[in-house]
C-alpha cells in the first residue's frame, strides 16, 4: 500500500513537472499572441478598476451610467499611453542627438581616473595600456547600444498592428467580461464548487487590484518626488527619468535599482555642472526617496501582503523575464499570485501553494 501511495505521489510530480514545461514551451512559442492577449486582460482589469472608482465619486458618482464610467476610464488608459510614448520618443531622440557632449565628459572623466591610477601605481603598468584598450572599447560600443534602444523603442511605439490587436482584444474582453466569469463559474458541477470558483476569481481580483492600485500610488508618489529631486539638482532629462521611475518600479527587486541608476550615470557626466558631487547628491537622494516609499509607505498602504516569497518572486522574474522580456517582467507578479491563489484550491497542489508562499499560511479550500 506505501509502495502503491509513493508510485502514485511520484506519478504526479513527473505529471506536474510535464505540465509546467509544456505551459512554459507554449508561453514561449505562442508569445506573439499571448502577450498582447494578456495586456490586453490587464488593462481590462484596469480601465474596469478605474471605473469603479469613478462610480464612487462622490455626490454624482452614483448617477453616472456604468458605459460613462467605462468611456471615462477608457479615455483615462488612452491619453496616458499617448503622454508616455511621445514622452519616451521625444526624449530618447533628444539624447541621441546631444550624446557627443555626454561622450566628451565621459572621456574626460575616465582619462582623469586613468590619470590618477597610473600616478598612484594602483595597477601595474604593463595592464594600463589593456585597460586603455577596454575602456575605448567600451565607450565605441555605448553609441551603437543607444541607437539600437532607439529603435527598439520606436519600433514598440510604432507598432500599429500590435496596438490595434490590444484595443480589439480589450473591447471585446469589456463587452464580454459579465459572460466569460459566469461560464468559468459554471465549470463547477454542484453549486458549491460554482461558489468556491467565484470565491477564489474574487480572491484573485481583490489581491491583483490591491497590488496595482498600491503599486500605481507607491511610483507615482516616488516618481514626483525624484522628479521635484532630478529638477532641483539640476539633471537634464528629468521628466523622463521620472516617468522611467514610475515604470521600473513595477518590477520588483531590480526595477528601482535600474531606474536610479541611469539618472545618477547622466548626473555624472552631464556636462553643464555635472560631476560626482552631483551624481552622489542624485543617488542619496533618489534612493532616500525610493527606500521611504518601499520601506516606509508602501507597507502601511497594503493591508493584505501578496505573501509572495522573495526567492519565488526573483525566480518568477527570470521566468517569465526569459519567456516574454519586458512585458514578462512587469505581468510577473500579478501572474504568480494568480497561479499561488488556485493551487491553493486543490489539495494535491496545496503543498506547492505552501512552498511559493511566504509564510507558509495559505487560504483554505472553498470546496
Amino acid at each position: 500500500m506505501a509502495e502503491s501511495a509513493n508510485q502514485a505521489g511520484l506519478a504526479r510530480t513527473f505529471y506536474g513537472l510535464a505540465i509546467a514545461v509544456l505551459i512554459g514551451l507554449i508561453a514561449y512559442i505562442g508569445r506573439g499572441v499571448l502577450i498582447p492577449l494578456v495586456i490586453a486582460g490587464f488593462l481590462c482589469f484596469l480601465i474596469f478598476m478605474l471605473k469603479e472608482n469613478v462610480r464612487r465619486t462622490p455626490f454624482i458618482g452614483k448617477y453616472l451610467p456604468d458605459w460613462f464610467g467605462f468611456l471615462i476610464a477608457f479615455a483615462l488608459i488612452g491619453v496616458g499611453a499617448m503622454i508616455f510614448v511621445e514622452i519616451i520618443k521625444s526624449n530618447v531622440e533628444t539624447l541621441l542627438a546631444e550624446w557627443p557632449s555626454y561622450e566628451l565628459r565621459l572621456r574626460a572623466i575616465i582619462n582623469d581616473g586613468l590619470a590618477f591610477v597610473r600616478s598612484n601605481n594602483f595597477i601595474p603598468p604593463e595592464l594600463i595600456g589593456s585597460v586603455e584598450q577596454l575602456q575605448q572599447s567600451a565607450l565605441d560600443l555605448i553609441r551603437p547600444l543607444l541607437s539600437r534602444m532607439a529603435s527598439s523603442l520606436s519600433s514598440i511605439t510604432s507598432n500599429f498592428v500590435t496596438f490595434i490587436t490590444i484595443f480589439l482584444y480589450l473591447v471585446f474582453m469589456l463587452i464580454e467580461r459579465g459572460r466569460i466569469f459566469k461560464k468559468i463559474s459554471l465549470l463547477g458541477a454542484t453549486d458549491q464548487e460554482r461558489r468556491a470558483i467565484n470565491e477564489t476569481i474574487s480572491d484573485i481580483g481583490v489581491l491583483v487590484r490591491q497590488y496595482i492600485t498600491v503599486k500605481t500610488v507607491s511610483n507615482l508618489i516616488t516618481a514626483t518626488i525624484s522628479f521635484v529631486i532630478m529638477s532641483f539638482i539640476g539633471i537634464q532629462f528629468a521628466g523622463f527619468w521620472a516617468l522611467l521611475i514610475f515604470v521600473l518600479n513595477y518590477i520588483p527587486i531590480f526595477g528601482a535599482a535600474s531606474a536610479i541608476t541611469l539618472p545618477v550615470l547622466l548626473a555624472l557626466v552631464q556636462p553643464d555642472g555635472g560631476g560626482l558631487r552631483m551624481a552622489t547628491i542624485a543617488l542619496v537622494s533618489l534612493i532616500g526617496a525610493e527606500q521611504v516609499m518601499s520601506n516606509g509607505i508602501e507597507p502601511r498602504l497594503v493591508g493584505r501582503t501578496l505573501n509572495l516569497s522573495p526567492l519565488v518572486i526573483l525566480f518568477s522574474l527570470s521566468v517569465w523575464g526569459t519567456l516574454w522580456g519586458f512585458a514578462g517582467l512587469l505581468l510577473s507578479v500579478p501572474i504568480t499570485v494568480t497561479v499561488m491563489l488556485i493551487l491553493t484550491q486543490f489539495q494535491s497542489t496545496r503543498p506547492i501553494a505552501i512552498m511559493l508562499s511566504d509564510d507558509g499560511k495559505i487560504a483554505d479550500i472553498k470546496h
